[in-house]
């Protein structure tokens, strides 16, 4: 099923600062302005909602241009994560064959979206671990 819809992180940071400048400069100025000519409770609930609904804007704002420069691992697009791998699998995989490249395709057939560089970096540290003979 195709997704309508793909953000990427650029458009995510986009609409995030688009928000939070829509709360400033639209809702907030009217917001406070009730709260101060007519103290009435749902004046106040207006105003909370429109607070909590800024402070959260500016959160998630912020994280979004603090992480805009860090890449995201290649897992996180629905491929699996080295360390979702068992060990076991490993070992299976070098035992199955005396070679490196062999071991890495076995290690792939069984994690089928663990991507060749994380299979190849596994192989090698158990590798590493097993001795010189394998």
């Amino acid at each position: 099923m195709a997704e309508w819809w793909n953000p990427s992180r650029r458009v995510e940071r986009w609409w995030q600062t688009i928000t939070l400048a829509w709360l400033l400069v639209f809702f907030g100025p009217s917001a406070i302005d009730k709260v101060i000519t007519e103290p009435t409770a749902w004046n106040w609930v207006w105003f909370a909602i429109w607070l909590f609904a800024t402070v959260g804007s500016a959160y998630y704002t912020v994280q979004a241009l603090r992480t805009r420069n860090n890449p995201q691992p290649a897992w996180q697009d629905g491929t699996t994560a080295p360390s979702e791998v068992p060990a076991d699998d490993v070992r299976n995989a070098l035992a199955s064959t005396d070679d490196r490249i062999p071991a890495i395709k076995a290690l792939r057939e069984l994690h089928p979206g663990l991507g060749l560089k994380d299979a190849m970096d596994l192989i090698d540290a158990q590798r590493g671990e097993q001795g010189p003979k394998h």
